[in-house]
């Protein structure tokens, strides 16, 4: 559980950092799981993986770790399902970015109970473009995004962005240790800069909703709780230790999503 100051910040900013969650050997395993994953596909230029706790065991794990689970536990309650998981790699010197957005434009997560826990698998900081959120702003519901088609370094999965102008001095720099995280709010501004260190920059984002969530659409695990979940899709964990067998399957389920 979490102290009651990081949930009346969490109230006030929509977002709270640094909490510790995953250990050193923890981090080493995921990155070393993740790179093996991004070479058998044989794509260098790989910047996103979607789901990727569907089909391995390793990011099935992080997204349950008790330890996050204890955390998120003290903001929604204890029955929690994971809507999703998405891992954003930067590559060194890449001029990849996200552009200023809210997560709720298209996920619906401002309609149910929910929190993204964003997980730094290496340092996440100014130079190598780690994430960058305008204190407050998810008190300003959800507003209206644009989408941009034509920006190849954009990382956002459907180019959006919000068409208010915001104040860069308005923004924080969310500094991460490998092993920390940041909880943030489905509807905080927030996007990213390009990575212009010398190393990769890599987070592990958790999404969490309830039992009470409606959505389904999505395929969805149970990870803590007794709530009713039966009008939910839901995943059982992975299994397969095959990597080339569980890519596969990862693989054709991103080509139908």
């Amino acid at each position: 559980m979490v102290a009651r100051d990081l949930i009346e910040r969490y109230e006030r900013d929509g977002i709270v950092f640094p909490v510790p969650v995953l250990s050193r050997e923890g981090v080493m395993a995921s990155c070393e799981a993740l790179d093996e994953i991004a070479v058998r596909c044989g794509e260098g230029s790989l910047k996103r993986f979607d789901n990727l706790h569907l089909f391995f065991p390793w990011a099935y794990a992080v997204a349950t770790h008790e330890t996050l689970l204890n955390v998120v536990e003290s903001f929604l309650g204890p029955d929690l399902v994971v809507d999703g998981t998405l891992v954003f790699y930067k590559p060194p010197r890449d001029s990849s970015y996200a552009s200023w957005h809210q997560d709720s434009v298209y996920s619906g997560w401002h309609l149910t109970p929910s929190v993204s826990a964003w997980i730094a698998l290496t340092q996440s900081e100014p130079e190598n473009g780690c994430m960058r959120a305008i204190p407050g702003s998810h008190k300003l519901g959800l507003l209206d995004h644009e989408n941009v088609s034509d920006d190849p370094n954009l990382l956002n999965r459907r180019g959006e962005r919000i068409r208010m102008d915001v104040r860069e001095s308005d923004a924080i720099d969310v500094v991460l240790r490998p092993g920390e995280m940041s909880l943030h709010h489905t509807n905080i501004v927030h996007g990213s800069n390009p990575n212009r260190s010398d190393g990769p920059r890599i987070g592990f984002i958790v999404r969490f909703v309830t039992s009470r969530t409606t959505n389904r659409d999505r395929i969805v695990v149970k990870a803590r709780g007794n709530g009713d979940c039966s009008h939910l899709r839901l995943a059982a964990p992975p299994v397969d230790e095959d990597l080339e067998r569980a890519i596969v399957a990862w693989r054709s389920n991103a080509r139908q999503t």
